[in-house]
C-alpha cells in the first residue's frame, strides 16, 4: 500500500514539473524547436518534457529560471549583463542623455532591439555574438551622428 502511495506521489511531482516546464516555455515565448532544443540539451537527449525523470524535469525548470522564467515568490535571480550588453545599455544612456530616446529604461532598449534584428529577439540574452556586435554597432552610429 505504501508503494502506491509513493508512486502516486511521484506521478504528481512529475505532473506539476511538467505543467511548470511547459508554463516556462510559454512565458519565455519560446517556440518550438528551441523548447526541444533547451529539454535536450538537459535532459540527455529527450525532446519531450513527459518524456523526463523528475531531476531531469527540475535541471530543466532550473535553466528557464536562471533565463528569466520567475521563480514561486517572485524570487527571480536577476543575472548579471555580459561585457557587450553593457556596451550596449552604456551607449543607450548616452543617446537617452542627448535627447535621442525617449524611452531610457532597459524596457526601451528591447523594443528598439527587438525592431532592429531580423527575428525579433526580445531579450539580451538571446542575441547572437553577431547581433550583439551589429547592435553595438547601429548604437555607436547613431551617438556619432548626435
Amino acid at each position: 500500500m505504501a508503494s502506491a502511495a509513493l508512486t502516486a506521489a511521484r506521478a504528481g511531482q512529475h505532473a506539476r514539473l511538467v505543467r511548470q516546464v511547459h508554463a516556462a516555455a510559454s512565458h519565455l515565448k519560446l517556440d518550438d524547436d528551441t523548447y526541444r532544443a533547451a529539454i535536450a540539451a538537459r535532459a540527455d537527449g529527450k525532446t519531450s518534457s513527459k518524456a523526463c525523470s523528475i531531476a531531469e524535469l527540475e535541471v530543466v525548470l532550473e535553466h528557464f529560471h536562471q533565463v528569466g522564467f520567475p521563480r514561486p515568490g517572485g524570487g527571480s535571480k536577476r543575472t548579471p549583463l555580459t561585457r557587450t550588453q553593457r556596451k550596449m545599455w552604456s551607449l543607450w544612456q548616452q543617446l537617452a542623455d542627448a535627447g535621442r530616446v525617449r524611452d531610457r529604461t532597459m524596457k526601451g532598449l528591447l523594443a528598439w532591439i527587438k525592431a532592429q534584428t531580423s527575428n525579433g529577439v526580445e531579450a539580451l540574452r538571446f542575441l547572437t555574438p553577431a547581433q550583439e556586435t551589429t547592435v553595438i554597432e547601429q548604437l555607436k552610429q547613431w551617438v556619432g551622428r548626435v
